[in-house]
């Protein structure tokens, strides 16, 4: 969603300048709109793009991937909480699925699981 979310804002945002420069003739107001519309939308997919990373990790039982995600939920747990928690009913949702994400990942019998060894063949006794 974060993919095409990004692709919309850059690909939307370009159509908008057009429509507005025809109205400010191209002043600078105009020219950065359009870098920041597009800058937000790099943003946004590259935050994306990490988390596919990230849920890859998990996939594989990698560590790496239990850790990054880990720190994914954690900054837009902070970006929600800096925002206002109540502003609505989405945002109060998104902050409890990333603080659960987090409790969950880090909980003793989870962090063991993605820290077992691999590499070895489980052999039954």
């Amino acid at each position: 969603m974060g993919l095409v979310f990004g692709l919309f804002i850059v690909v939307f945002v370009g159509s908008a300048n057009k429509f507005t420069s025809v109205a400010a003739r191209g002043n600078s107001v105009e020219r950065l709109v359009g870098q920041m519309g597009h800058a937000a939308g790099l943003v946004v997919i590259l935050f994306a793009v990490v988390h596919l990373i990230g849920s890859y990790g998990l996939w594989l039982m990698r560590n790496w991937g239990r850790l990054l995600t880990i720190l994914l939920s954690a900054i837009e747990l902070a970006l929600i909480i800096s925002r206002g928690v109540g502003a609505n009913v989405f945002s109060l949702l998104v902050g409890v699925l990333n603080a659960v994400c987090i409790f969950y990942l880090a909980m003793p019998p989870v962090r063991r699981a993605f820290r077992a060894d691999r590499t070895r063949p489980h052999v039954a006794a």
